[in-house]
């Protein structure tokens, strides 16, 4: 199934009790917008996105390089009674890191695709119904909506690193660039997998 079989008929897009109720347009090309579609699209969409820049731009600083982190985790070790030597502690700060790199910047592509996803939605109107009873079908996931946003999360984790390389105890890394973008990767290819399931089970129930 093309984009990785998105299309599911009878599903409707974000909507309030009073817009289910709006009559559909009587010519096909004439465009209509309920009331409250811009703060919709905003709370529903940018919001999410915004808040992740601003979690990223919160971590980018000295207050959370890898000097300060280091010394919260053997603090937090020594609290819960574990012996850590110098170089196990060092490997598992570098590991959190990574980790959180990876947590961080998925979700960021997470939020990037639901905003290109659901301004697509309404861009394209999907809950207005055609002639008769036919509902528009909506789609879950595109190839473009995916590449879109793992490029997005690419120049902000480049943004990101050229950032750190002007702030004392932090360095940019290339490699973290790297890093991110296999993340943000995972989580489209992750996200097309659940689509095709959805899919899937739609057509056999």
């Amino acid at each position: 199934m093309p984009n990785g079989g998105a299309a599911i008929a009878g599903d409707q897009a974000p909507h309030d009790s009073t817009a289910a109720t709006s009559q559909p347009s009587t010519s096909p090309g004439k465009r209509w917008r309920r009331p409250g579609h811009g703060r919709q699209l905003f709370l529903h969409y940018w919001l999410p996105v915004l808040l992740m820049l601003g979690v990223i731009k919160m971590e980018s600083t000295a207050a959370w390089s890898g000097v300060e982190t280091h010394g919260i985790l053997a603090r937090l070790m020594t609290q819960l009674g574990i012996s850590f030597g110098g170089a196990q502690l060092e490997l598992l700060n570098l590991a959190l890191r990574k980790t959180g790199h990876m947590i961080g910047y998925g979700l960021l592509c997470y939020t990037w695709f639901l905003l290109l996803r659901g301004a697509y939605w309404f861009q394209h109107e999907y809950q207005r119904s055609l002639t008769g009873s036919i509902v528009i079908r909506r789609l879950w996931w595109r190839a473009e909506w995916a590449a879109l946003a793992v490029f997005c999360t690419f120049l902000v984790s480049v943004a990101d690193e050229t950032h750190q390389m002007a702030i004392a105890l932090r360095t940019g890394r290339m490699h973290d660039v790297a890093l991110d973008t296999a993340a943000a990767i995972l989580v489209v290819g992750l996200l097309w997998l659940h689509t095709r399931r959805r899919s899937l089970t739609q057509l056999q129930s």
